[in-house]
Formats: C-alpha cells, structure tokens, sequence
C-alpha cells in the first residue's frame, strides 16, 4: 500500500518511489467516485482535486510512460441523481442526458482533467470508461457523445461498456456478481409503450420507487462505516429502512406487478431467492467473493482480475492469479467513539506496471481527499433521529448519545 497526501493547489503528491524497471506501460484504475449534481447528496463533491490527480500523471517520472486511466464503473452516481426534481424508473435518453448535464455542471474539473490528460503530447494517453450500477445511463450512445464532447473529443477516450481486458488484466465493476444490480448485457434497452427505456436492475428499480427520497432528509449517512455499527447506534434509521422495503417487496411490487405491464417489474428465480436472503438477514451487503475468485480459478489467460463495487479493499492470490478489490474513491468516513467523532477515509486505487500486456507490479494507492465544503458533514450522526422517528410515527423507542 502506497500512501500520499493531497496538496492544496496544482501538485496532487504521487509515490516518490522508483517504478519498477523494464515496464513499458501503466494501467491506472479508479472505481465508486460517484460524481453527483453537486450539493449536499453528492458522494464526490470536489472534482478539481481529482482532475490534479489525473494531469499528475502527465509529470515524471510517467511523462514517457503509456498510460492507460480506466474509470471502472461508478463515476457518476446517475442512479441517485433526479431528473426534473423525480427519479423516474422509465429512463428514456432524454431523462439520460438530463442527469449526466446535471453531472457535468456540477464537475467541470473532472472533465478538464481528463481533457489536459488527454492532451499530452509525450506518450499515449488513454482513457476507458465501465459501466457500473450508477451510472449504467452509460449505455447510451447519446451520452457518450456527451462526455467525449466534455472530454475534447480525444480520440483516446473510449466507453468499453461492461468490462476491459488489457492484456493479461481483465477489469470489471462487479455489480455482475450482486444479484440485485446485475443487469442483462446482451439486452441493455426495453421497449415500453413505443419508447427505448433503459433495462434497469431489480435492485435499481427497487431503490429508485423506495428510499431514494430518504437521500434528501438523510444525504450523508450512506458514507458512514462499518454500515452495521451503523445501524446499531441508530437502530430506528434501519427499522425506517427495513420498514419501507419490506411494505414494498410485500405489497406495492406485487400491486404494480399484476396490474400493469412495465417491463422494469418482472421476476425472476434468483430475485426471489436473493431477495428472501437480504430481508431475512436484514442486510443488504454484497457477498461476491466466492463468484469472484472461481473466475480468477477458471481463467488460464487472466493473471489480475480488477473489481470494484464493494467499497473496501481486497486482494486474493492463487499461484501467479490476483485478484484485487480497489475500494471506493468517494467520500466515505470512519466512525469512531460510538458515532461521536468521525474520520475520513482515504480514497484508494490501483496502479499495474505492465510489460508485453503481462502485469509486472500491481498495488494499491491510497491518497488523502480534500478538506469537506462547509456543512458537509453533519455536527453528529443523531441529528437525524427526531426525524426517522416522525417518519416511522411512533413513540421513541430508543436511547440515543447526542
């Protein structure tokens, strides 16, 4: 693990260390940043910071090295992003490219970034975009245009939709091992009521007709870790949660299900199978590793397999076959003293040396993010109690630390 800090203005501070020798390419990999519309929902609120990250490598000692920047998956959050002030579940490209401009007003430097990147006039730079369960809009060619146009129309910048393979590195988001955001490949589009909607997820489906709302009373409480300490500190926030899910999955699915034709609702054996689980055990994460690393097994040709998606770091090695989980580069934070205090987490990523297409050195990079805009962190995690408790309309039922 590699450590850095941020600084202030133009130098972002990258490893100081010699890169290996005998490479002739790097492959720089970024997953979950999450880019919103700005404001107090958005996972990522200061895209400059990130934007001096990327023109970094630009500089020694990778000025005379190709490389190779891969967004993988999860660079804009369109899935929490509104559009017209709804979330609707029909997402046409209209509604597709009214998000993403709410996106790319909110993070002009990101896209400068990525275009000065691009811009560099010693050796090839290129840039991958994957798709991931935020931002699956990508599967729109209109969109892309958009972003290519945003980004300079650099013909360096491709969209490699649900995965990338790189030599002997084979990248992917990972929402294809979690079976409520796994999406079909081979049909990313419906056809409802004569218009091309995009064949969103089950899990997407669900989030957006359930607790996307609770982002607007509760915006930051989605970056706090661990999740479960959590919701045991505030155990009315994962009743008012579990609560909301459990009406819908009981009755209002079902509703909608047998009395319209919305091809957004439909079921399948491994939802019902993966739904029981998640509210039997009252617990949404994700368990992909035992997918995962069968792949990393069966695969001859792949010697790194690259996931994101889990928003924590991992690496499994079997022989001479890796594979490595980035973590998240969004704003997420440690809680800490029983949720009185809390603490930034670094951002991390993944660096791979590569020789001939073969991975010489992967590792992770961890670097610290700028300091948070004024009132972006709440003065205590149970503010919002009063709140939860008026929503669930009951009497207080638990004790909470102010």
């Amino acid at each position: 693990m590699l450590t850095t800090k941020a600084k202030e203005e133009d130098n972002v501070a990258l490893p100081t260390h010699d890169m290996p020798k005998d490479v002739d390419s790097l492959l720089v990999v970024i997953s979950d940043i999450e880019m919103g519309a700005g404001g107090m929902s958005d996972d990522f609120p200061d895209s400059h910071f990130l934007g001096r990250l990327i023109q970094s490598y630009n500089r020694p000692p990778h000025d005379n090295l190709p490389v190779h920047l891969v967004f993988n998956g999860d660079t804009f959050d369109l899935l929490k992003t509104p559009y017209r002030g709804v979330y609707p579940r029909h997402i046409t490209g209209d509604v597709a490219l009214g998000k993403m401009s709410s996106v790319a007003t909110a993070h002009p430097g990101f896209f400068d970034g990525v275009r000065c990147f691009l811009e560099h006039s010693g050796s090839e730079r290129r840039v991958s975009v994957v798709v991931g369960n935020h931002d699956a809009e990508l599967v729109f060619p209109s969109v892309q245009q958009m972003i290519r146009r945003l980004c300079g129309w650099n013909d360096g910048m491709g969209f490699s939709g649900f995965n990338l393979q790189v030599g002997k590195v084979f990248i992917e988001h990972g929402h294809q091992y979690d079976a409520a955001f796994a999406t079909d490949v081979e049909k990313p589009f419906l056809i409802h009521h004569g218009e091309r909607i995009l064949n969103i997820s089950w899990g997407a489906s669900a989030v957006l007709d359930t607790v996307m709302y609770l982002q607007r009373v509760f915006p930051f409480h989605d970056r706090l870790n661990p999740r479960a300490l959590m919701f045991h500190l505030l155990p009315d926030l994962q009743t008012l949660v579990m609560d909301i899910m459990w009406k819908y999955w009981s009755r209002d699915y079902w509703k909608s299900y047998f009395l319209s034709d919305d091809p957004t609702k439909r079921l399948t054996r491994t939802m019902i199978k993966d739904l029981i689980c998640r509210l039997w055990h009252r617990d949404s994460d994700v368990r992909m590793e035992c997918l995962a690393r069968d792949r990393v097994r069966a695969c001859d040709d792949i010697m790194l397999r690259v996931l994101g998606h889990q928003h924590r770091q991992e690496v499994w090695i079997c022989g001479d076959r890796k594979l490595m989980v980035s973590g998240a580069f969004r704003n997420e934070y440690m809680i800490l003293d029983d949720g009185c205090a809390l603490r930034p987490i670094p951002k991390t990523y993944i660096e791979c040396y590569m020789k001939d297409g073969v991975p010489v050195s992967s590792r992770f990079v961890e670097i610290e993010g700028p300091p948070d805009p004024e009132g972006y962190v709440p003065d205590s995690i149970f503010d919002i109690v009063p709140c939860v408790r008026e929503m669930l309309g009951k009497r207080p039922s638990c004790t909470q630390r102010s």
